[in-house]
């Protein structure tokens, strides 16, 4: 048992434990690294460890977005708060304080009225995963790498689509918004923001937790009328290239852990230009 989860009564799947109601801000917030933590890592060590979360409205908007084509209107209900008239009024601005600290996400009703447009217009084959028959949404999986305590937390993952009744073999699916789903752009957002590494990582989790992975889904969506969507699956061989690079970031990690001085872009601290 890991003392600081017990209040959300995790449960033991192989060597993993899951935690199906740990709040979204108190999973970030909470212990054992991420997927985003290690990829950030291999990019600049002293920036991970330095990194304070700033929430953005494109964040904010991506979270409510995952909430009702995830998990469905009444989770949309619980997270987020929508608000008509001007936001430059005196009454507007102290509900949006009063509603943020009741932790909701507090969004314009145009871009409410955005995300429910998405949800009509995603795809047959979108929505096949994202209301795939045995899904589970939003869980938490935490395990070890040697010392060092990992955590995911898929959006959803469900049995494979052919095999709806398989309680072993699993699809690991992410819903992103993004600007383009032409199949290069968003093959170039994967490639720039390391989805590879991420898909690698969740599919150690949940192996950690004794499934076996059949794949891993991308069902991504524009943001912007007519919020094209496509469904775009991460090969095997990629992902264990991803986890490849990964292992590289954990060993080094362990290395920080046991005092090694942190790099700075990984390269010494005196560089020669190159032009």
């Amino acid at each position: 048992m890991i003392e600081e989860l017990k209040q959300y009564q995790p449960k033991q799947r192989g060597k993993a434990w899951v935690c199906n109601d740990i709040p979204n801000k108190d999973y970030h917030k909470g212990i054992g690294i991420s997927s985003s933590f290690i990829r950030r890592f291999g990019e600049s060590q002293l920036h991970a460890i330095e990194h304070k979360q700033k929430t953005t409205p494109a964040m904010e908007f991506g979270t409510a977005a995952h909430s009702l084509l995830v998990e469905g209107q009444e989770a949309f209900d619980k997270e987020v708060w929508v608000m008509s008239g001007s936001p430059y009024t005196k009454a507007y601005k102290e509900e949006k304080v009063e509603q943020e600290a009741l932790g909701y996400i507090v969004m314009k009703e145009d871009d409410a009225n955005t995300i429910f447009k998405m949800k009509d217009k995603m795809i047959y084959e979108g929505n096949a995963y994202l209301d795939a028959k045995g899904k589970v949404a939003e869980s938490s999986f935490y395990w070890y790498e040697d010392d060092v305590l990992c955590k995911c937390r898929p959006d959803l993952i469900c049995p494979p689509l052919d095999n709806p009744n398989s309680t072993d073999e699993v699809v690991i699916v992410d819903y992103k918004t993004t600007q383009s789903v032409e199949p290069y752009s968003f093959a170039m957002s994967v490639k720039k923001f390391r989805y590879d590494l991420q898909a690698s990582f969740y599919r150690r989790g949940m192996e950690a937790a004794g499934y076996k992975v059949d794949s891993f889904v991308f069902v991504a969506q524009e943001k912007t009328y007519p919020y094209a969507s496509k469904v775009f699956v991460m090969t095997k061989e990629q992902m264990d290239f991803g986890w490849s690079i990964m292992q590289t970031y954990l060993e080094n990690y362990k290395e920080y852990q046991k005092g090694k001085t942190l790099s700075v872009y990984n390269s010494p601290n005196v560089v020669e230009l190159v032009l």
